[in-house]
C-alpha cells in the first residue's frame, strides 16, 4: 500500500454474544474520505457516518451474514497506526429486488 497516500484498515468483529467478538474480516483501503472533514467538532461525527458507508459497502461485497458488528478504524502509517474511531452497526443485507 502505498505510504504516501491515505491507507486505512478496518477491522471487522462479529457480536456473538454481549461480551464477546469474533474477528470476521479485515479490509485495507487507501481512502481519502476519513480525513475529508476539517472541523474538528465535526470529525468524529464524519467519520462514523463514512466508517457506517464503508462498512455497509464492504459487507455487501462480502456477501456478509446478517447480525451486529464492531468496527475498529485505523489510519495507518509506515511504522505505526492510528486508531480513528470504532463503531457498532447491526447489518441487516437488503433483500434483492425481485
Amino acid at each position: 500500500m502505498d505510504v504516501w497516500g491515505y491507507p486505512h484498515q478496518l477491522e471487522y468483529y462479529r457480536e456473538v454474544a454481549k461480551d464477546r467478538r469474533v474477528h470476521e474480516y479485515t479490509e485495507l483501503v487507501d481512502d481519502m474520505g476519513f480525513v475529508l472533514e476539517h472541523h474538528a467538532e465535526r470529525w468524529k461525527k464524519w467519520q462514523v457516518r463514512y466508517g457506517t458507508a464503508c462498512a455497509e459497502d464492504f459487507l455487501t461485497r462480502k456477501c456478509a451474514k446478517p447480525g451486529r458488528f464492531v468496527v475498529h478504524i485505523y489510519r495507518l502509517f509506515p511504522d505505526s497506526r492510528k486508531h480513528l474511531v470504532s463503531l457498532r452497526m447491526k447489518w441487516q443485507p437488503a433483500r434483492p429486488k425481485p
